[in-house]
């Protein structure tokens, strides 16, 4: 839904920090900017603080356990 959000909005560049190899569609899963019926295809700039990312998602996700 987001990678969805983004193409529509014609978004420039994505940033982001931890990847989603279970859920994600940017670079895991449909790949979606990928697709021929995407017509938009954002540059991709990945693991931006991948470390602190992956950290906090892990806290928020322990603390809603």
């Amino acid at each position: 839904m987001c990678a969805g959000a983004i193409a529509h909005a014609r978004i420039r560049r994505v940033y982001y920090g931890a990847a989603d190899p279970k859920g994600g569609a940017v670079e895991h899963g449909p790949r979606f900017f990928t697709q021929p019926t995407c017509h938009h295809r954002p540059e991709l700039y990945a693991d931006i603080g991948a470390a602190e990312s992956a950290r906090l998602l892990r806290e928020f996700f322990a603390q809603r356990r």
